[in-house]
């Protein structure tokens, strides 16, 4: 969930834009806990891990942008950490620009006419953001050609 339906106390307007920060967590999980990384990490990513279960999610992305930049990393982290912290600008970018158009902007009587438009946008757009992170990063991070091959089932 994002944070500000974490937050929330009544009256809340579930966007789009919840929609793809949960979709950033769970990337941000699919990271931390790869199995193939559990042995690897370091005390600051086992911080971190942490608050992921407990569901301290403003703590987990302090920690995520304090991570030293260093080897004793694990891989998965190494390779995605800029991916991570790129996607999370942007999202915090389409939260103010959703409060801030949207929200700020809504009539008294607002209904779906109103809403459809932006929630298409704002959606949209963030799909976009995320094709051109890593669009950006395909060639260094996340392409296949720079992991090394899967060894031999067992």
């Amino acid at each position: 969930m994002s944070l500000a339906l974490l937050k929330a106390k009544r009256d809340y307007l579930h966007s789009p834009v919840d929609d793809l920060e949960s979709c950033f967590w769970v990337s941000v999980w699919s990271v931390f806990f790869n199995k193939d990384n559990i042995g690897d990490q370091s005390d600051e990513e086992s911080d971190l891990k942490d608050d992921l279960i407990n569901c301290r999610k403003g703590d987990a992305m302090v920690g995520l942008m304090q991570l030293p930049h260093r080897r004793k990393h694990s891989n998965i982290t190494l390779r995605f950490r800029s991916i991570l912290l790129e996607w999370w600008d942007k999202i915090r970018d389409q939260q103010r620009m959703w409060f801030g158009e949207v929200v700020a902007g809504e009539p008294e009587n607002a209904d779906g006419e109103y809403y459809l438009p932006h929630f298409h946008r704002f959606a949209l757009q963030g799909i976009v953001d995320v094709l051109e992170i890593l669009a950006k990063h395909w060639n260094g991070e996340v392409s296949w050609e720079s992991w090394t091959a899967p060894g031999p089932s067992t």
